[in-house]
């Protein structure tokens, strides 16, 4: 009888351990999916958002250009520079943010555009430089659009470890009440058969 009284309070230890186990567990991997939707929604903000805001200002010095060279007054060279050295600050701030393979493409081709207008203004073939500052514009337009695909998939990514996190939230608290249960149950067991006395011998009459 205690033999089997300290059998139940040993399944109940191992069930106690196994619930402090489980909880470590789902709370240490909780903590690691919390940092990693702290850097993805950073990553929006520093790398998508940030940069669609450079995008936008890189887009109207380059409206400013092509108006210059369209307009093919006295001071377009001068006009043409002084729009050319805001770009080249803008691509400097630009560069610091983490680049796509695909973004680093076209902003390397949009930084060897810039150059040509550059060099174009100087020369005075401002024709030339016209076409490079049009190309400009329309691959400011693609790195737009990858910007926007690419804070999608982050938002995905951040939804989905929102999720999955939510999950694993659910399973912990269904296994706990499963244990918490069966550890009533064995203290249930272990109380009704300490409580059960062997009936002693009738007098015969």
């Amino acid at each position: 009888m205690w033999a089997f009284a300290i059998k139940q309070k040993m399944k109940a230890s191992i069930l106690l351990f196994t619930v402090l186990g489980l909880v470590m567990l789902i709370n240490m991997r909780e903590q690691r999916t919390v940092k990693r939707i702290n850097k993805a929604v950073t990553s929006i903000y520093e790398d998508r958002l940030v940069v669609a805001q450079y995008i936008l200002r890189l887009s109207k010095k380059m409206e400013g250009i092509i108006t210059a060279l369209e307009k093919k007054d006295s001071r377009v060279t001068a006009l043409v520079n002084t729009h050319l050295t805001e770009v080249t600050a803008l691509n400097a701030l630009y560069e610091e943010t983490t680049l796509t393979e695909k973004e680093k493409t076209n902003f390397e081709t949009f930084k060897r555009l810039c150059h040509t207008i550059a060099a174009n203004n100087e020369s005075g073939n401002h024709a030339a430089a016209l076409s490079a500052a049009q190309h400009a514009g329309e691959t400011l337009q693609d790195l737009s659009l990858i910007q926007v695909e690419e804070g999608k998939k982050q938002l995905d990514e951040v939804l989905n470890m929102t999720s999955f996190s939510n999950i694993l939230s659910y399973l912990e608290l269904a296994v706990l009440i499963v244990i918490a249960v069966i550890i009533q149950i064995l203290v249930f067991a272990s109380k009704t058969t300490i409580g059960i006395k062997k009936p002693g011998n009738e007098r015969l009459n």
